[in-house]
């Protein structure tokens, strides 16, 4: 039973110093390289391709459905309008700009787009939530940053002005 034992710990021994052998008499890897001169390299990687910023692109009727929206949004939040004839206007406004919108916003309308989609969403939903319990909305008293939405929605519309007088709506 010995030289069982004896045996197994050859085998167990062998391999691994030849694994250690091996590794001893190897290169080391090449360095990958820093992240400085990997952003060095993009600008001109980008001009050796003529790469450009994407154009955007967006129905026509974009930019006005996505500011009557901003608009609606901003009249809830803000308080200054919460008729049933103002937020059943919301409502189904926002329906149809999320169903025109949600897949056909197209590229470089980003920003625009995403803090209005954000916005209309949240408050959408608490409307909603507050019509099932049968609870009044009320603006100041929220799941959300009242503060916050009504950024974005300037953040949004800023970046859409921008766009449009660049040309690019």
């Amino acid at each position: 039973m010995s030289s069982a034992v004896c045996a197994t710990s050859a085998r167990v021994v062998a391999p691994r110093a030849a694994v250690r052998a091996r590794a001893s008499s190897e290169r080391r890897p090449v360095p990958a390289p820093n992240r400085r001169s990997m952003l060095a390299s993009v600008p001109a990687l980008l001009l050796a391709t003529g790469a450009r910023p994407a154009a955007a692109k967006a129905p026509p009727e974009y930019y006005d459905d996505t500011m009557e929206i901003i608009a609606l949004t901003k009249s809830i939040i803000s308080g200054s309008d919460l008729s049933e004839a103002n937020i059943a206007d919301f409502q189904a406004k926002r329906d149809v700009w999320y169903n025109n919108y949600q897949l056909h916003h197209e590229k470089g309308v980003g920003y625009g787009y995403a803090n209005t989609f954000n916005a209309q969403a949240k408050v959408g939903f608490q409307l909603r939530v507050c019509a099932e319990k049968g609870e009044p909305f009320d603006p100041d008293h929220t799941v959300y940053n009242k503060d916050y939405l009504l950024e974005i929605l300037d953040r949004g519309k800023a970046a859409l002005d921008e766009m449009k007088a660049a040309g690019q709506l």
